[in-house]
């Protein structure tokens, strides 16, 4: 009965998988060992004899490199009279972990996720991961003109891309600017929570603590501080 229910369970997770692709990648893969390994967290496996986990790293650490290449490439095209400055910059926002959570939550991602980790602000993060992961197993498998041709079409599904880069989300950006204006200090501190892969920021300006805020990265604690900063100041 137990057997029955691994394999029941299994197959389930390879139709799901097999609709996932199909859906958003369009195609139907015939072998899904690594696309299996794209959406397999460290959490959830053990080191081989060499040290190595198989897990999902080594495919995000490539799906990083094909994104940013193909990020780079749509831009040069869609911007063609604008400079470098501003290319690299709106890069930066596409490939930002921010859009690629927005990515992995808009295709829902996260059902497909092999994860041990319970707090649903990492796990978020972590299917922004496992996109990058998938990209490049998609890569691997198909070639860098089909994922580039798939992965543009799906931003345009689910990214107005005008208005994504219009946004100005660099709240640290914003608070530093407004520091230096105002010849004041600002500290940040950062300590781990008793949550799994959280981080709580402290954000203090003239040694006066002002807010805090909690995250999965340290980095997106302090933007989510520096956001509650400029509420509470109502800086502009």
């Amino acid at each position: 009965m137990l057997i029955y229910a691994f394999f029941s369970a299994k197959s389930d997770s390879d139709k799901l998988l097999k609709h996932y692709l199909k859906d958003y990648f369009n195609f139907s893969p015939y072998h899904l060992q690594l696309y299996r390994q794209a959406l397999l967290h460290k959490s959830m496996t053990q080191n081989k004899s060499a040290g190595v986990r198989h897990s999902n790293e080594r495919l995000e650490f490539l799906g990083d490199a094909v994104i940013d290449a193909i990020i780079g490439d749509f831009l040069y095209h869609y911007y063609p009279d604008e400079d470098e400055g501003v290319l690299t910059k709106a890069r930066s926002k596409l490939v930002s972990r921010r859009h690629l959570k927005h990515l992995a939550k808009s295709t829902d991602l996260l059902l497909l996720l092999k994860s041990d980790v319970k707090n649903q602000g990492a796990l978020l993060n972590l299917a922004g991961n496992a996109f990058e992961a998938l990209i490049g197993a998609i890569y691997l498998r198909k070639g860098y003109p089909f994922v580039q041709k798939r992965l543009i079409r799906l931003i345009q599904r689910f990214t107005d891309v005008d208005e994504f880069l219009n946004i100005d989300d660099d709240y640290k950006s914003q608070v530093y600017q407004w520091i230096q204006k105002s010849k004041k200090t600002l500290l940040f501190k950062s300590k781990e929570t008793k949550l799994k892969q959280e981080f709580e920021v402290e954000l203090y300006i003239d040694n006066e603590l002002i807010c805090a805020a909690n995250g999965s990265t340290i980095k997106s604690a302090e933007q989510a501080a520096s956001k509650k900063a400029i509420n509470l100041l109502k800086i502009n």
